[in-house]
Parts: C-alpha cells; sequence; structure tokens
C-alpha cells in the first residue's frame, strides 16, 4: 500500500474513502483501471490519475474534473482492478461531495450530463422506472437541441425499442419512499 503521510491532512481522501467505502490508498497506479474505461479517452483525467489527485488532496480538480461526469459506472474498472477498489463508488462519491460544495463543471457536455442525471432521476421517482420516449424528449428540450437524434425515434418506436406510453412499477410507493429516506440522509449528513 502507498502512503503519502498525508493521512491525517487529507480531508479529500478521508471523505471519499468514508463515502464510497473504498480504500483510495489501496490503488498502486497499474493502468488496468484505464485500458478497461470504454470513456477513459473522453476524461480530463482517467481513473488512476483521479485516484492519484485524491491521494495528494487535489480537491478543485479532482471536482472540476469532467471526469467523474463521463463514467458510467459499467464497473470495468473494478473488475480489473487488482485491489478490488469499487472505482464507480469512489467516482459517485466524488459528483456527490462536488455539488454539496458547489463545484460545478460548466463544460457543455457535463452540462448536458447533469440534466440527463437529473432527469432520468425525476423519471425513476415518477414512474419507478426510465421512461426512454419522455427522457430523450425532455433532455433535448432542456439543452436545447430540440431535433438531436430525432431521426432514430420513429425506427425505435415501430421496432416496439422504445414504448410509446409507461406503466409505473408495482413498487413505485417503496421507490418513493427510497428517495424520501435518501434525501434525509443526505440533509442529515451536510
Amino acid at each position: 500500500m502507498i502512503t503519502l503521510g498525508l493521512q491525517e491532512k487529507n480531508t479529500l481522501l478521508a471523505e471519499v474513502n468514508k463515502r464510497s467505502g473504498a480504500n483510495v490508498l489501496e490503488c498502486y497506479q497499474c493502468g488496468k483501471c484505464v485500458s478497461t474505461c470504454p470513456v477513459s479517452q473522453y476524461m480530463d483525467f482517467p481513473p488512476r490519475e483521479i485516484m492519484q489527485l485524491i491521494k495528494l488532496g487535489q480537491k478543485e480538480t479532482v471536482y472540476m474534473a469532467n471526469s467523474t461526469w463521463f463514467c458510467l459506472t459499467c464497473s470495468a474498472c473494478s473488475g480489473r482492478c487488482p485491489r478490488q477498489i469499487e472505482i464507480p463508488a469512489v467516482m459517485e462519491a466524488i459528483r456527490h461531495i462536488a455539488i454539496e460544495e458547489n463545484y460545478v463543471n460548466n463544460t457543455k457536455k457535463v452540462k448536458s450530463i447533469r440534466k440527463f442525471h437529473n432527469i432520468f432521476l425525476d423519471m425513476i421517482k415518477l414512474y419507478g422506472r426510465s421512461y426512454e420516449l419522455r427522457l430523450m424528449a425532455e433532455h433535448n428540450i432542456r439543452t436545447r437541441d430540440l431535433f438531436k437524434d430525432m431521426n432514430l425515434a420513429p425506427v425505435a418506436l415501430l421496432k416496439g425499442k422504445i414504448p410509446l406510453l409507461v406503466k409505473p412499477v408495482k413498487s413505485i410507493k417503496a421507490i418513493r419512499r427510497m428517495f424520501k429516506l435518501a434525501d434525509k440522509l443526505e440533509k442529515k449528513h451536510q
């Protein structure tokens, strides 16, 4: 395990470890996460570099990077990690902390991803599942890119890939209770 002598003073490391349940210090920079990640080439800093920046306590750099927003949480990285670090949990923790501490990456792509993220969560709260047709339409409206992928919709609808209507899941009340509980826990944590 790499130790940098910063464990007591590095509040970023402590907070990310606490929230993610991971131990970022376990990362020894092998690079398997980067070689496996399907979007690492689009990130400001690929996963192993984010891990190193956390170890160094580089809060602003970590919070302002597009990396955490580009992460697909597909777990390909953690599946190959020889130290079994849950990198998607680390990325998720960074996203939440950055939002709480009002760090906002205003690049067009990150803003679009954040809008998608919020719309998706709203759909889950409302229906208990994703409603792709509304998700696409609302995202296009909110990003002011009204006709993006519009040519795909008729084909997807005709092939039955996207349902025209959505039925809420049977456990919608349980899902809404889960969101309320998560909100309470987040407010308690702040």
